[in-house]
């Protein structure tokens, strides 16, 4: 029995190492080829194809992060030039498409706590791209779009707590992306590099989400508030220090 449970292991991981290495090689596809017509739809509905290719009842469990997960991949690479950046950026993006998969197949056991992993760096990823375009170009449309982003990705965080109040989920988002969307303006304005700005934007949508399930689950302490409080002051004072300032 636990050489067969063995097995069906092994093949699951075979499974989610190919579909993410073919997501791999459609990213490089489209990069290579100037993001033709073509390599850009066969990624998306390759993408979808792979995601969908085992039916369960939990294939929408992680829509949101998925469908933004390919949008921000695309956007991601559009903005790198050099093989030396674009090649490390498509690995941790086909990271991030296996963590999907292994979370939406039960293949690991601590699903909530890989699924926090998962939300964490595509965030990161998602403020990454905004920090590193163009401020002017678009700004209002590239506005928008984190909060529309945003608002969708912890919907869905909110979903894996408690599925049984959507329209106060649906409230909380509203929230905290509006919350989220004003500190990304704010951030935009200090002299920090894109990837610090990322950084600092990621802390603080993860204490201000730690707080917020907390709060939802009853547990929120004074104590809990001073320490996701010290968890903000030190990351922000280490950013600092390794910010070069620049005018």
């Amino acid at each position: 029995m636990v050489e067969k449970l063995r097995s069906v292991w092994k093949i699951v991981q075979l499974r989610l190492i190919l579909k993410s290495l073919i997501f791999a090689g459609l990213l490089l596809w489209v990069k290579t080829s100037g993001f033709g017509a073509l390599p850009v739809f066969v990624f998306i509905l390759m993408g979808f194809i792979l995601y969908f290719r085992n039916h369960s009842q939990n294939n929408l469990e992680n829509i949101h992060s998925f469908s933004a997960l390919l949008l921000v991949s695309m956007f991601s690479i559009s903005l790198l030039s050099h093989f030396q950046f674009i090649f490390p950026a498509i690995i941790f993006f086909s990271v991030l498409f296996y963590l999907m998969l292994g979370i939406k197949e039960f293949y690991f056991v601590r699903r909530y706590e890989w699924n926090s992993v998962k939300n964490t760096l595509l965030i990161f990823s998602i403020f990454l791209v905004y920090f590193m375009s163009n401020k002017y170009t678009f700004f209002y449309l590239k506005y928008l779009a984190v909060f529309v982003v945003i608002f969708f990705l912890i919907k869905e965080w909110l979903f894996w707590l408690e599925p049984n109040f959507p329209k106060r989920y649906n409230f909380i988002a509203f929230v905290f992306s509006f919350l989220v969307l004003q500190l990304s303006w704010a951030v935009s304005i200090l002299p920090l590099g894109f990837l610090n700005s990322a950084s600092l934007m990621t802390v603080f949508v993860y204490i201000m989400f730690d707080s917020c399930t907390d709060y939802l689950k009853g547990v929120l302490t004074k104590k809990q508030i001073i320490k996701n409080f010290i968890i903000l002051a030190l990351s922000f004072i280490a950013i600092f220090i390794f910010t070069k300032f620049s005018i």
